[in-house]
């Protein structure tokens, strides 16, 4: 599954990036690797559960905010596409 991300600012290391992710209660943002990243699309894992409009999913690292699950709108998790080698 791919989650729909913004890239928010560079990190400290050159090879991260800080990316906003739009939920609910606003913007959470983490630092990812930028490999990580699929045309602005975060890979995670199914959700885990579902409310109304939206699924509750685990991030592949830790928010600035310290969380590590969070609700996201269903329109912004979409099928992976296979990675070209």
């Amino acid at each position: 599954m791919l989650l729909k991300v913004e890239q928010a600012s560079p990190a400290l290391h050159p090879n991260e990036v800080v990316v906003a992710i739009k939920t609910p209660s606003g913007l959470e943002r983490l630092v990812v690797h930028r490999r990580a990243l699929l045309n602005n699309a975060l890979e995670i894992g199914y959700p885990i559960s579902e409310r109304d409009d939206l699924y509750l999913i685990e991030l592949p690292r830790e928010t600035m905010s310290g969380l590590w699950r969070v609700w996201v709108p269903r329109a912004h998790v979409h099928q992976s596409q296979k990675r070209s080698a």
